[in-house]
């Protein structure tokens, strides 16, 4: 794995924040826990272009 030296995008980070918070159900398998991370960060990107 490369070192970034280019900093995260808007997207990158709300991916990986929304990753995080559906890894803290530790009742979900790793494919749901994906699915989760993925529907809510669509959810937040969808927000946050409805405010722009």
């Amino acid at each position: 794995m490369s070192n970034q030296s280019e900093p995260l995008s808007r997207r990158d980070q709300i991916a990986i924040a929304a990753m995080q918070v559906a890894a803290t159900d530790n009742r979900l398998t790793t494919h749901q826990v994906a699915v989760k991370a993925v529907r809510l960060a669509d959810a937040l990107i969808k927000a946050l272009n409805d405010q722009a």
